[in-house]
């Protein structure tokens, strides 16, 4: 009976040792994931960017709108619009107003998380004038895919 016991003993030391020594990874570098995380981030923010910069040149309002997600706010000087369908329809209103050449040069983003944001300076060429001004763009992401929640842009004051 002594036997016994000490040979289910033995069994379940070598189970446990073998679960918990199994259990254990290799150790990471702490950076190395945030490393990738950031980025892919970048990576991300800056398709998104490219994107955002060469639909609306192109005159298409409704792939820009498709950047931006359901509920997202618009905010420029002439007011703000609220959900896609309202920044559909006042990035249509820019088209038509023929700017174009759209240009931004970020100077910063990062992320924590599923939030972001991306800022910098854009010009906008209309018919008789040239609008430049700074932006800043947050970005969640939402079942896996990064959409912009709130974009500000906000022009300097016209020169005479």
């Amino acid at each position: 009976m002594r036997c016994t016991s000490y040979s289910l003993l033995l069994m379940l030391v070598i189970v446990l040792g073998t679960t918990v020594v199994s259990g254990q990874a290799p150790a990471k570098p702490a950076t190395t994931g945030e490393s990738t995380k950031a980025e892919d981030f970048t990576t991300a923010i800056k398709k998104l960017r490219d994107t955002w910069v060469q639909e609306f040149n192109a005159g298409h309002a409704d792939k820009v709108a498709a950047l931006y997600a359901q509920e997202a706010v618009l905010m420029r000087g002439n007011g703000s619009v609220h959900n896609r369908d309202s920044i559909l329809a006042e990035l249509q209103r820019s088209i038509t107003a023929e700017a174009h050449n759209y240009a931004v040069h970020s100077l910063h983003a990062e992320h924590s998380g599923d939030l972001g944001y991306d800022t910098g300076i854009y010009n906008e060429k209309f018919p008789n004038h040239l609008a430049e001004g700074n932006y800043l763009v947050v970005v969640k992401r939402i079942k896996g895919e990064w959409k912009i929640v709130a974009h500000a842009a906000v022009p300097n004051p016209r020169q005479k």
